[in-house]
């Protein structure tokens, strides 16, 4: 299998110890097997834990912080130090790097989204391992990833990527009740217990593996989970040696727009409350029109994402809004030519086309 451009995610359980403390020796290894990918003509890309913990343990803390400002705190102290490893290690293989700091909104609005992906392609062509991290220090709740597994999948999608690789500290996902019992394929995660594993100094946990490992196979990528302190790890999955889980992509995948919307966002800009008819509908492959709203929650405007629910509070769907929240408060219910005269239009397209939307059951685990 011709597995040209991958990307590595690796974890702070993998890149400290206990303590949160940086290893480099770590580093030293895990950029000796990325130098080794590009002298086999590949274009590795490399998401990078391990700022917050290393600026905790810098700080002398030994639980990661639940107060923003000191998690920022953190990452503005750690970034740095680790981007100075990973420059210093790669230049010894004859390597340039570029740090990459995103934010989920330069993979929520389709503009920054194509914008973020261009950067990412120019750097692979000239040969730049891209080193990608959350932009912690200016990063607040409502605008982050949530955790950096599932910036990897937005990222290996974004890139059009073949593989994607998330290195942790455990041999792939375990079955429960028998810490040596590793699955080595999963073609299906919807009934795969899970055994919790996580430090006091990081985020993830496996849970977020998977969900990773979900939304790069809705766009057809697969995802190998794997223990990064193996020596010779990335060569050996790329050799195909059954090492770590391999999780396989469902067999149809979601168009590239349609994924978008599925998960460029963590949580959609609002909510927009249908009535039973429009369900029927939209189960249907219709339109969203504006006779099936019920109710209009949150602030959004014209082309952001908002997540269609019943009445009982249930996703249903998520599409790419025709107006904005305060416009559809005002034509809700109404039929489209009401809905025109209403906002003093013309005419008025629907309020959600079907081809900007997706249905809930098909992004769900499968």
């Amino acid at each position: 299998m011709n597995l040209a451009r991958v990307i590595i995610k690796v974890g702070s359980s993998v890149l400290t110890d206990a303590r949160g403390q940086l290893l480099p020796a770590r580093i030293e290894q895990l950029c000796a097997q990325l130098a080794q990918c590009i002298r086999e003509h590949r274009q590795p890309l490399l998401v990078s834990s391990g700022a917050i913990a290393c600026g905790m343990a810098r700080l002398g803390l030994t639980r990661r912080p639940k107060a923003l400002a000191q998690l920022q705190a953190c990452a503005a102290i750690g970034q740095g130090e680790l981007m100075r490893l990973y420059t210093a290690a790669f230049e010894r293989h004859g390597v340039m790097v570029g740090q990459v700091l995103l934010t989920q909104e330069d993979l929520s609005d389709r503009r920054r989204y194509q914008n973020a992906k261009q950067t990412l392609l120019t750097l692979l062509h000239r040969r730049v391992v891209p080193i990608i991290n959350e932009n912690d220090t200016v990063a607040v709740e409502e605008i982050t990833f949530g955790d950096n597994d599932r910036l990897a999948a937005l990222v290996a999608c974004a890139v059009d990527g073949q593989l994607l690789i998330l290195l942790t500290d455990v041999d792939g996902v375990l079955e429960h009740g028998q810490p040596m019992a590793r699955i080595e394929t999963a073609r299906s995660l919807a009934h795969i217990p899970l055994q919790r594993h996580k430090r006091q100094t990081t985020k993830g946990g496996m849970s977020s593996k998977l969900e990773a490992a979900r939304i790069a196979g809705h766009s057809g990528l697969p995802t190998v989970i794997a223990n990064g302190m193996t020596p010779g790890i990335i060569g050996r999955i790329l050799a195909g040696e059954a090492v770590g889980t391999l999780v396989v992509p469902p067999p149809s995948r979601l168009t590239a727009k349609r994924w978008w919307i599925a998960f460029g966002l963590r949580q959609p800009k609002g909510r927009v409350v249908v009535d039973a008819g429009a369900v029927q509908a939209l189960h249907r492959g219709k339109s969203l029109l504006y006779s099936g709203i019920e109710a209009v929650r949150g602030g959004f405007e014209s082309g952001h994402v908002v997540a269609l629910v019943d009445g009982e509070g249930r996703e249903i769907a998520r599409g790419v809004s025709t107006l904005s929240a305060i416009e559809l408060n005002q034509v809700k219910g109404l039929s489209s030519a009401e809905a025109a005269r209403q906002l003093g239009r013309p005419r008025l397209q629907e309020a959600i086309h079907r081809d900007h939307l997706v249905l809930a059951q098909e992004w769900a685990t499968t």
